[in-house]
């Protein structure tokens, strides 16, 4: 074998090596975030009656340039089966030690989405945005959704 061929075979299997490299640490990486993401929105306490509603599985990047969207974020969707609480909100806020930079209380406006609710707290813990919503369509509605979402590029 030639010293020339040689060579390529050493800079190829380097470049392999590196790349190989690298997708491990990006697996690895994302895994961490998804980690550190659950951690937070973990916080929140469903209670045994709540009907589970996975609309997005969690998703991380360890590299992540957001184009169309979040590339790290972990998201939870409940149907409570049962009518907004007075405090609710402010109990949610509390499990998750959220410190709200933004926080629509829940007031039924009967102008407004047929009576129905749409409050949320926003704020940050350890870098991360987290927003906990509760949305209902009235008073009458069937579906009570409280959701939390914890990402990194807003929403």
């Amino acid at each position: 074998m030639s010293r020339s061929r040689k060579i390529w075979l050493a800079v190829l299997a380097g470049a392999v090596a590196l790349v190989t490299t690298f997708f491990l640490w990006a697996s690895w990486k994302s895994d961490q975030i998804v980690t550190e993401l659950k951690s937070i929105a973990d916080r929140i306490q469903p209670e045994p009656a709540w009907e589970s509603l996975d609309t997005q599985p969690p998703m991380a990047a360890a590299l992540c340039i957001p184009l169309d969207g979040p590339c790290s974020q972990y998201s939870y969707r409940w149907d409570t089966h049962r009518k907004y609480g007075e405090g609710d909100l402010e109990k949610y806020i509390q499990q998750v030690s959220l410190s709200p930079r933004e926080y629509k209380p829940c007031v039924r406006n009967p102008r407004f989405n047929a009576g129905g609710l749409d409050c949320r707290a926003i704020g940050v813990i350890d870098g991360w945005n987290v927003r906990i919503t509760i949305t209902d369509y009235g008073q009458e509605d069937d579906a009570h959704i409280v959701q939390i979402v914890v990402n990194k590029y807003g929403y």
